[in-house]
């Protein structure tokens, strides 16, 4: 029997319980091995969450392991840096233990998929907005979940440290047909130590919950950052 699978305790620095409209909800990490590029994503989620799904469950997945697995990736040979990515990285806020997009390859890889003119627009939109106390629209502006790129990170190992991961364009659709695969609700989350979002639902979790409902059930990010080396990229989310 593996030793994979449903942990009993929370990630570290992370809280297993979340109080939501007066509704408790158990948020239990799924810990698998390392999937990797071009893996059965069906399968995995066979393996590793659905043997602990249990009636009112519903399953979050991490974006990054549906872009992994459906091949949403860009190699580090395919980008060449311009001087507008190598800019924009200087006005980008840098967290605490996360490069963010302070990497200007990164960056290069979000100018590619919005184009220049609205990357543009969304620097000095974003800027602007900053400047009047209110952070967050270059994303909102620049739009295409470009917040939702991972990769390129030095520490990662080999070889996903020379990828980037796009967020996958058709994820309600994907959330949609693993919900009729596995019998339960999904949904595709980008969680980090900065914010959790939302980038596709079900139609069953729809019928129950707006994104920001998802996104306050999620605070916190509970899949962790591998605080303490284990891999969690699904939550399987429990009423209790």
């Amino acid at each position: 029997m593996s030793t994979y699978g449903i942990k009993s305790e929370a990630n570290a620095h992370r809280e297993l319980y979340m109080e939501y409209r007066d509704e408790k909800y158990a948020r239990f990490p799924v810990e698998t091995p390392i999937v990797n590029i071009g893996d059965d994503l069906n399968k995995f989620i066979e393996d590793y969450a659905s043997p602990y799904l249990k009636e009112g469950d519903f399953l979050c997945i991490s974006s990054k392991i549906i872009s992994i697995t459906q091949k949403f990736v860009v190699h580090r040979s395919e980008v060449k840096i311009t001087p507008l990515a190598r800019l924009i990285v200087k006005f980008v806020k840098k967290w605490p233990n996360d490069y963010g997009y302070s990497l200007p390859e990164k960056m290069q890889v979000a100018i590619n998929m919005v184009g220049y003119p609205r990357m543009i627009i969304a620097l000095l939109g974003g800027t602007i907005m900053k400047i009047l106390g209110k952070p967050g629209y270059f994303y909102r502006i620049a739009g295409h979940n470009i917040n939702a790129i991972d990769g390129f990170i030095p520490t990662a190992m080999k070889p996903f440290n020379e990828y980037a991961f796009l967020p996958p364009i058709n994820a309600d659709k994907i959330a949609e047909d693993l919900q009729n695969k596995i019998g339960f609700p999904v949904a595709i989350v980008d969680g980090n130590n900065i914010d959790n979002n939302i980038i596709g639902y079900s139609s069953k979790l729809k019928e129950s919950y707006s994104v920001q409902d998802l996104m306050e059930i999620l605070k916190g990010n509970p899949q962790g950052q591998d605080d303490d080396g284990n891999i969690t990229p699904m939550l399987i989310i429990r009423k209790s």
